[in-house]
């Protein structure tokens, strides 16, 4: 498996993966191979099959009162694995990169919205294992988390 930045021709695969693992979310211009400006966006690749998806922006501003830094703040939109390659690093590799990806380009801190629903109890444990932290931010029963992109020491 490669862990990558998406190409264009990508795009059909991605939307089938939104089919195959997470169908409530958009699809936008994927299955036509547009590729969303102004975001980062990383696959995992299978032997040509798109098996896993991170989306982000790195110009993101997070409003809380939990932010620990000005802005800007990567903000991660989606990450998404094929049911039959979960458990196996995918994610985390791809939370990996788009944290890479915010500190090459100087962008200190990176948050998401854990998705709420059936379920929201092991997403929120799988971002605590891949380093995000819930933000001190009252309101809400599954606060943001975040995660500083530089490493300690």
């Amino acid at each position: 498996m490669l862990l990558r930045s998406a190409r264009p021709d990508d795009g059909p695969g991605v939307a089938a993966l939104i089919g195959r693992a997470a169908p409530h979310l958009d699809t936008k211009g994927y299955p036509s191979s547009l590729l969303p400006e102004g975001m980062v966006v990383l696959v995992a690749d299978a032997d040509g099959v798109v098996v896993g998806w991170v989306e982000g922006v790195l110009g993101g501003v997070y409003e809380g009162p939990g932010s620990p830094v000005a802005p800007p703040h990567g903000y991660v939109l989606a990450v998404v694995v094929d049911p039959a390659w979960r458990r196996r690093g995918v994610g985390r590799g791809l939370l990996e990169g788009f944290v890479d990806r915010a500190r090459a380009a100087g962008v200190d801190w990176v948050f998401l919205h854990p998705e709420e629903g059936e379920g929201v109890e092991g997403r929120v444990e799988f971002f605590r294992r891949c380093g995000f932290t819930p933000v001190d931010d009252p309101g809400g029963e599954w606060p943001a988390m975040g995660r500083w992109t530089r490493r300690a020491g």
